[in-house]
């Protein structure tokens, strides 16, 4: 029987101390600074020979706010970013040239972020929102040394989703690790200062990112 009662008072002591070992009250703004890898496929359903994607290196910046809600992790979250992602085409003959490009431009990001503290210093979550992409096109042609040269900005917006591991590296500083998903659904394309949307052309088109990144930030 006594040996029944401290088993008992044993787990009781344990269970009551989970909660406290894993609870974490840094709540508060934070900024940080974020790099990775970026990955952008493009396919379009009816034609199975096209698709195509291109990887590059992805950087940016973030800022966000956690609620003080003991082991659970809640916060919004906002992110300015762009990648090396980009092709470049020429062609050339006698007295013709043309060069066109495509590079991505800025990308934002709003959303929230949803998880627990597995222990004082490290959290799981995960993550949605929604993304904003902009890509660069410009365009020039040369024919018999006389040479022009447009350019149209393209828009593209839609949901992502990720998962991502928080670990505190002091009393004020983080790291954290992160996998995102984006999946676009709508598209505008701005040209000599008019926009068009042009979202039907994504019914038959998927465009989709995949991210790892890696941060380090400050909460204040």
């Amino acid at each position: 029987m006594k040996k029944l009662v401290l088993i008992c008072a044993s787990l009781g002591m344990a269970t009551a101390a989970t909660p406290v070992m894993a609870q974490s009250d840094d709540g508060g703004f934070r900024i940080e600074a974020l790099a990775g890898w970026d990955r952008v496929d493009l396919s379009i359903d009816e034609a199975n020979d096209i698709e195509g994607n291109d990887s590059g290196i992805f950087y940016g910046a973030g800022i966000g706010y956690d609620l003080p809600s003991g082991p659970v992790l809640v916060g919004i979250e906002a992110e300015l970013a762009s990648s090396s992602n980009g092709i470049e085409e020429e062609a050339e003959d006698i007295d013709y040239s043309a060069r066109a490009s495509v590079e991505d431009g800025l990308n934002w990001y709003v959303g929230g972020r949803l998880g627990t503290w597995v222990s004082e210093r490290t959290a799981f979550y995960g993550k949605v929102g929604y993304a904003r992409t902009t890509v660069d096109v410009d365009v020039s042609e040369t024919i018999g040394g006389v040479t022009e040269r447009d350019s149209a900005d393209i828009d593209f917006g839609g949901f992502r989703f990720g998962m991502g591991v928080e670990h505190k590296l002091g009393s004020k500083a983080f790291g954290k690790l992160e996998y995102r998903y984006t999946s676009y659904s709508d598209a505008e394309v701005e040209y000599d200062g008019e926009s068009v949307d042009v979202s039907d052309l994504l019914d038959e088109v998927d465009l989709e990112r995949h991210q790892i990144v890696a941060g380090v930030g400050l909460r204040f």
